[in-house]
């Protein structure tokens, strides 16, 4: 079946390609706008706005030489997605291969406007322009990461439910998404489940069961891979960013992160758009099938606030956000065109968060350069020897010297042993690590190591932890060379940062 076929509203092939077309121009400036503010404040540099992405990078040039880790002696998973750094694989070796990011997730964000500009039908292109900043498009895109193909891939899922809660029929883009999208990002299972859940009481028991069997086996493999090579079963960045899965998945952190969620401006948004679909389980005139698919985004919702997470400058949440927003537009469609306008003020007021976040990438952009871009620049120009960091990306990608990972990403033993001094050094000496570049007050097992300096970046601080990043040297070295090469370095830093030398 044609992919765009799938999502066929009546209303005219050329009022569909204008909408797609509008919508596809508005994405393009709602882009390049942030993109050339933060190169114009960055010296002319691109730069995501997170570390993270630079990890998959780094990961992704070690999977092309056959080694899955961050350092080529040992094993590590410190990727959140299991599909993401294969697919950046292909194009390691290329010299602006750290561009390809951005470069992929515009061509699925740009997929993901066309859907919509076609789900949305005939007077919709208010709702297309809309959701571009409602579902924080351009601010996925920039960040480098996973989520621009995995909101793809659960916008093909919510169009083809509703194509089938329609026509009965799943489509096979709709099947491949319901397997694709756990392997993205972990947390779509709280849209596969309940979708293949809806599919089998909707009478696809055959089909839903062998999609379910499928999703089961390719997360079972991987993990077995990881236990293979040693590891925990699910990623370390997973362990170490999921309170759930770092709880063992208890009641206490289940309850704890839901509490959490429900506090969280997202998670109310979330719950007020439970309400229209709660109406739909209770009125007598809506059909079986409406029912349940409105039951199947409850309970994707539920999951969601029960063991997903919202927030880390936008990016978690979308996916159920789009979901949810989506299922209920089908499920009103007619009030929705109705009421386009004050619908369209809903959404965006629902999505102030999506809309506040836009206008901080330029600065997101601008900490990542003033901190991390600079600590690569030192760690890769002056001090070219293993080192210790508790942001992995940037001084890790294309790095041959040993990267220690403090936060724990790469070093799963970081999580807990971070916090001892003994690992820390053990760690350290064991790989002939002599430097650490961290925020010092947030590693209580390296305090004990010497403050050599302190690098200083302007506020305000959008995604840093921290506006100071320290400079320490392990004890059982001298200081004198780092500090003779921060002095150095210090000559190079752009304006608005501060070096300040302590020793």
């Amino acid at each position: 079946m044609n992919f765009v076929r799938m999502f066929y509203i009546p209303g005219g092939e050329r009022g569909r390609m204008k909408r797609a077309v509008v919508s596809s121009v508005v994405f393009i400036a709602a882009l390049l706008v942030p993109v050339i503010l933060s190169m114009r404040a960055n010296d002319g540099h691109f730069v995501y706005t997170l570390d993270d992405p630079y990890i998959h990078l780094a990961l992704s040039e070690n999977i092309a030489e056959g080694h899955y880790g961050i350092n080529r002696n040992e094993f590590t998973a410190p990727s959140s997605s299991v599909l993401w750094p294969f697919l950046l694989v292909p194009f390691s070796a290329l010299s602006f291969a750290w561009l390809m990011p951005v470069f992929l997730n515009t061509i699925f964000a740009l997929l993901t406007v066309f859907l919509l500009a076609r789900f949305y039908g005939a007077g919709g292109l208010l709702f297309s322009v809309a959701s571009i900043f409602a579902f924080n498009l351009a601010g996925l895109v920039l960040t480098g990461m996973e989520h621009s193909l995995q909101l793809l891939l659960i916008t093909v899922i919510a169009l083809g439910v509703a194509h089938f809660s329609e026509n009965r029929r799943i489509s096979p883009w709709l099947a491949v998404s319901l397997v694709a999208a756990p392997l993205v990002r972990y947390e779509c299972l709280a849209v596969t489940l309940p979708v293949l859940a809806f599919l089998f009481a909707a009478g696809e028991k055959k089909k839903a069961s062998l999609l379910f069997a499928a999703v089961v086996v390719l997360l079972g493999a991987f993990s077995l891979f990881l236990i293979h090579l040693g590891l925990n079963p699910m990623p370390a960045s997973v362990n170490a960013k999921s309170a759930v899965v770092s709880g063992s998945g208890s009641a206490v952190s289940i309850l704890g992160n839901l509490i959490n969620s429900v506090k969280s401006f997202r998670g109310m948004a979330q719950l007020l758009l439970l309400v229209p679909l709660v109406f739909v389980l209770f009125n007598g005139k809506r059909s079986r099938i409406e029912k349940l698919l409105a039951g199947a985004v409850v309970l994707s919702v539920a999951m969601h606030l029960a063991v997903g997470r919202s927030g880390w400058f936008h990016r978690y949440g979308v996916y159920m956000w789009t979901f949810s927003v989506l299922i209920t537009f089908q499920l009103y469609r007619d009030f929705a065109c109705r009421h386009r306008i004050s619908v369209v003020l809903l959404l965006l007021l629902f999505s102030a968060d999506y809309l506040s976040g836009y206008t901080k990438i330029a600065g997101a952009s601008g900490n990542i350069y003033q901190q991390q871009y600079q600590m690569r620049r030192f760690v890769h120009d002056w001090l070219r020897e293993p080192v210790a960091v508790n942001d992995l990306g940037l001084v890790s990608m294309g790095y041959d010297e040993y990267v220690l990972d403090l936060w724990g990403l790469a070093a799963p033993a970081a999580l807990h042993g971070a916090f001892d001094p003994v690992w820390v050094d053990s760690a350290a000496g064991a790989n002939g690590v002599n430097t650490a570049i961290v925020y010092r007050n947030e590693i209580s097992g390296i305090q004990h190591w010497t403050h050599v300096a302190r690098m200083e970046i302007a506020p305000p601080l959008v995604v840093c932890v921290s506006g100071g990043v320290d400079f320490l040297a392990a004890p059982w070295v001298s200081s004198d060379s780092l500090k003779a090469e921060l002095i150095d370095f210090s000559g190079t830093l752009p304006e608005g940062i501060e070096m300040v030398i302590l020793r």
